[in-house]
């Protein structure tokens, strides 16, 4: 059988060498169709051309990747999706499961790994790789790691950002642009006391204990643009 291919990763030199090792795999064999850099472009191929698994990266600068899999699944439900990530976190994990991912691969793992992601997925069963954690990382506020959870991420934004909620990254952006909490509960329907519930728990995931610190992290993390 041949299993036509989509990658789709925002490094090319990932995507050469991904495109390099899946022509070494003998059974099944895979062609690779089409590379795409933000995966805006993968529903015209969808429609044009029957693609049996895509490869998907969740950093993808601009896109995020999680929120790929539920329209990709929507337009081709049959299309298998392995998420090939650096990113072992259970909370990564337990979202591309959720929103639809057959499998979930580490960057860095062997070939061997890699074509037993791909034959199984299209068994229609579900792989998890070696190093992928199941386990999403505990939320309580007496975790003594929390911090040192944070500082070992500060420099990523991807993953900081989808520690919070949907609602709590439009909430970020709303405080922001400087509204207080009565004007971000009138635009989004809401009560103060919901904002100020949002708020705190910001405040908490992104470690930062007053307003300033607040925007000061949220402007680090390009959350407005």
């Amino acid at each position: 059988m041949r299993i036509n291919a989509i990658i789709v990763d925002d490094h090319v030199l990932f995507a050469e060498g991904l495109v390099a090792l899946l022509k070494e795999v003998d059974e099944p064999q895979v062609e690779v169709i089409h590379v795409s850099q933000d995966g805006e472009d993968i529903f015209r191929w969808l429609n044009k051309r029957r693609v049996h698994l895509i490869f998907l990266d969740l950093n993808l600068g601009k896109v995020n990747g999680l929120d790929l899999i539920e329209p990709i699944k929507k337009e081709a439900p049959d299309t298998r999706i392995i998420v090939v990530s650096g990113y072992s976190d259970g909370n990564f994990v337990k979202k591309a499961f959720l929103n639809g991912a057959d499998g979930y691969v580490l960057k860095g793992s062997p070939l061997a790994e890699l074509r037993l992601g791909i034959l199984t997925v299209m068994e229609d069963n579900t792989f998890m790789g070696k190093g992928v954690q199941v386990t999403a990382r505990s939320t309580d506020k007496k975790d003594k790691n929390r911090y040192a959870y944070r500082q070992t991420r500060a420099m990523d934004s991807y993953a900081l950002l989808n520690d919070l909620t949907k609602r709590e990254q439009q909430i970020l952006e709303l405080i922001t642009q400087a509204y207080s909490n009565k004007e971000i509960a009138r635009k989004l329907y809401i009560s103060d006391q919901t904002v100020s519930v949002h708020r705190k728990n910001i405040m908490r995931k992104l470690g930062v204990s007053n307003t300033v610190s607040l925007v000061k992290v949220a402007q680090s993390l390009s959350i407005s643009q």
